[in-house]
């Protein structure tokens, strides 16, 4: 497919480049909400993931008919996964554990934020009640709390049975490993902790997320999972035929990069710092920064926005600025001003993906001025909160939106498949991003840093 251009016009000040960002997304989600109404959600977990990226819209627009829309589709996804036999007990009969907690910690995360933002009215309350009770329903599973279904997680050894989990219990394999992956179940019980779930859900999550800070900080090199045994340096060739055959989009683990990229793409970060405000200890934050250390010279590739926000992430949790000069020095080397032009390649066929942050084996191609590009308006975004510059918090709102507008001209909503061509993936991140895309991770974060509008 040929490339399409967007033309770069630079708005007068950062309220009316939010604006424009802001009625551009409105118009998206009145199309998906018009689309996705049509019929029952399927399994996929894609059209609830790009509905997360909402969010930022409706923190600076409420729309009760937008909040509305998703809790309605949070009950029929409920009401149709049950009765087609998909659901038990709350939660997926079998899945992988990446992908059976995405509805819960992606799309329910996001509502359960907006509801308690905007929880008003008694139905409003009512539906934060129903989303928490869902939340919960999931997340009692990783911890045997619920002796309905066969236990996932082996207390004895601080490890969970199988990457496979289910109400139908898990898949055994021939070996036990637990990779990054495992982590995306801790986020969901630390989720539910958020929500008033009881003390054991931070408990398993310090006991368990424990374990992998204890190895990050055990020597230089970066672990790649956790057996029985203890940390695993490396993946044995029975290992890898093991987890080769879906990973063709998952994470590598030959080098200190990849083992950090499979971190932070599961939310290990993520839960580090959550569990360093939650419990004080040291470990987790030391174990946040151990990740972020071998990531920030990632900060250069203009795919590795993922990086940035990650960075941001950590500055927002507690005043943190390790990393400030970090991202005020990656600016030194690019000029946002001299962008006359976004040029979209949809499309793009590659074997396998590229190592590194922010890659993903389908992610299309992104050009300025009909050059590759050279700049990620994530990091451009998170450079200008750092140095306090609405004039560039503007330019990376207007770069970011020429990403989104071209991305709604040439590629789908994403509601069917969660790969990188659609504009799911570049709204919110693909799977490999952990949710930075250009309205979460660029839009979103100025309209806090800069606004109100």
């Amino acid at each position: 497919m040929p490339i399409i251009e967007g033309k770069l016009e630079r708005s007068a000040s950062f309220a009316e480049a939010a604006n424009r960002f802001l009625d551009r997304v409105g118009e998206w989600i009145d199309a998906c909400m018009a689309a996705f109404a049509e019929g029952a959600p399927s399994d996929a977990p894609d059209q609830f993931s790009c509905m997360a990226a909402w969010e930022p819209y409706l923190r600076a627009r409420p729309r009760p008919d937008v909040l509305a829309f998703l809790a309605a589709r949070r009950d029929a996804a409920a009401a149709v996964f049950t009765a087609t036999g998909m659901w038990r007990h709350g939660y997926w009969t079998m899945q992988d554990v990446a992908g059976g907690v995405e509805y819960f910690d992606v799309f329910l995360r996001s509502l359960a934020r907006l509801q308690t933002d905007a929880a008003q009215t008694p139905r409003q309350v009512l539906d934060g009640a129903l989303t928490r009770s869902q939340v919960l329903d999931a997340a009692e599973h990783f911890g045997n709390w619920s002796a309905d279904v066969p236990p996932w997680y082996d207390a004895r050894i601080g490890l969970f049975l199988s990457d496979y989990l289910g109400a139908d219990g898990i898949r055994a394999q021939s070996r036990l490993c637990n990779l990054p992956e495992h982590l995306r179940g801790i986020r969901l019980c630390l989720l539910a902790h958020s929500l008033g779930g009881g003390d054991e859900y931070l408990r398993l999550s310090r006991d368990y997320a424990g374990l992998w800070a204890d190895a990050l900080l055990r020597r230089e090199e970066l672990p790649v999972g956790l057996s029985a045994s203890g940390p695993c340096w490396t993946l044995d060739k029975e290992l890898q035929e093991v987890y080769r055959p879906r990973r063709e989009n998952g994470g590598h683990w030959a080098t200190s990069l990849d083992r950090a990229e499979n971190i932070l793409a599961a939310g290990g970060v993520d839960v580090f710092l959550e569990l360093w405000a939650c419990t004080g200890e040291a470990r987790f934050l030391a174990a946040s920064e151990r990740v972020l250390d071998v990531l920030t010279p990632q900060l250069s590739d203009p795919d590795a926005g993922v990086v940035a926000a990650a960075l941001r992430a950590y500055r927002r949790a507690g005043g943190l600025r390790r990393y400030d000069t970090v991202l005020s020095s990656a600016l030194g080397s690019l000029a946002p001003s001299e962008i006359h032009t976004i040029g979209l390649q949809p499309y793009v066929i590659r074997l396998t993906r590229l190592s590194g942050a922010g890659k993903q084996a389908d992610m299309p191609i992104w050009f300025e001025n009909l050059h590759l590009r050279r700049h990620s308006p994530l990091l451009l975004a998170a450079a200008a909160e750092v140095v306090e510059d609405a004039a560039l918090a503007a330019l990376a709102l207007d770069i970011a939106r020429i990403y989104f507008e071209l991305a709604c001209e040439a590629l789908p909503d994403g509601r069917y498949h969660g790969g990188a061509n659609t504009i799911g993936a570049v709204a919110r991140g693909h799977r490999r991003d952990n949710g930075a895309g250009v309205v979460t991770a660029a839009l979103g974060p100025l309209l806090e840093a800069f606004g109100p509008l």
